[in-house]
């Protein structure tokens, strides 16, 4: 005998329609018996097809379970599959880049860009997690076209869309030029060194000056005669400064940590995407789904030790942003460190090297 499928429907079925219908269809019964909810028989596997559309002619709840191994076999699993598949396979498909657009000025722009695009390794049928950072495609256009000066890109689901823009048309102008200058010391400090387009020093390498000093001269001395060339470019000297600072004792430190693959429902979407991806146009109303950045706190008790650690980094750090390019931090020293209050009380003495000339009009 073929392998039996035992079903078990409710009670309350019309079972005289129900059998009527089985005979129709050429399904065999087997081992027919109920309880007080539930009517129990069995069909052949190879029947289960023909089963199927019965039951769903007479709308019966059914639960189905292989005698062979006593395994349940419901109709209802085949929707939870099919709607697991439905929502997996778009979003796996998302993670790849099919189709690249270029939106340039020209078609032969486009074709250039494109198997430039090819050199870097950017093509379709690639993960979106493997194109190069937007900066680095970009530099790269930049370097090759002259004639762009800023290149866009979108990622939209699984097309990358790349868009340069012509850069203006530039115009002769006439560039008025400064009047003639000295270049002085903007503050005090012990000269190291000098990057001058033109003038003359007016003193030397490790030798201190004040605020206000000429240090490079914009004329040249010939016998006694003066010629103005003006003074430009950059004089640095090294100067100590004394920091204070103020600090709870207790600190919390939030970094960032990995990024996160999340799907999350529409109505129930709480976490703010770091980078969203577009889903297929039938899930866009229900779900949204994108990678999510995680950050991790930690909590510090700040101390004496904490200096080197924590303290001396955040001041360095806050220090260099607040100044000009080209700065520099050559030394620091601890002066003093108190915890009073659960506050952390401080003084730090930092030798900065910078940049101190400014120009100055020769009269």
């Amino acid at each position: 005998m073929s392998q039996l499928i035992q079903v078990q429907i409710p009670a309350k079925t019309d079972q005289y329609v129900l059998f009527q219908r089985l005979l129709a269809a050429n399904i065999e019964v087997f081992r027919i018996y109920s309880s007080e909810q539930h009517l129990f028989f069995s069909i052949q596997r190879k029947d289960l097809k023909s089963f199927r559309k019965v039951r769903k002619t007479m709308k019966i709840p059914v639960q189905l379970v292989d005698e062979s191994t006593n395994g349940i076999i419901s109709f209802y699993s085949f929707s939870v599959i099919g709607v697991a598949l439905f929502i997996i396979i778009p979003v796996v498909l998302a993670q790849f880049i099919w189709t690249i657009n270029i939106d340039s000025h020209s078609p032969e722009s486009n074709v250039l860009i494109y198997e430039q695009l090819k050199e870097i390794k950017i093509q379709e049928k690639m993960l979106s997690s493997s194109l190069p950072p937007e900066q680095e495609i970009r530099q790269k256009i930049l370097l090759k076209h002259k004639e762009f000066s800023w290149v866009h890109f979108n990622q939209s689901g699984s097309t990358f869309t790349v868009s340069p823009m012509l850069a203006p048309i530039q115009t002769e102008r006439k560039i008025k030029e400064p009047p003639p200058s000295h270049l002085i010391a903007k503050r005090s400090g012990i000269i190291t060194d000098f990057d001058l387009v033109k003038g003359v020093r007016a003193v030397e390498k490790n030798v201190a000056v004040k605020k206000g000093d000429i240090i490079v001269h914009g004329f040249v001395t010939q016998g006694d005669k003066r010629i103005i060339t003006s003074a430009e470019g950059k004089v640095y000297a090294s100067y100590w400064i004394e920091l204070s600072f103020e600090l709870p004792k207790k600190v919390i430190i939030v970094r960032p940590a990995e990024r996160e693959f999340l799907i999350q429902k529409k109505s129930n979407a709480k976490q703010p995407y770091w980078k969203e991806i577009a889903l297929p146009a039938p899930l866009q109303s229900y779900f949204k789904a994108g990678y999510v950045q995680k950050n991790i706190e930690a909590s510090y008790e700040l101390n004496e030790q904490s200096i080197d650690q924590l303290i001396r980094p955040l001041l360095f750090q806050k220090l260099v942003n607040e100044m000009p390019s080209g700065t520099q931090i050559l030394e620091d020293k601890v002066l003093q460190v108190s915890i009073q209050n659960d506050k952390v009380n401080g003084k730090i003495l930092l030798l900065i090297n910078e940049n101190i000339a400014i120009p100055q009009v020769i009269p």
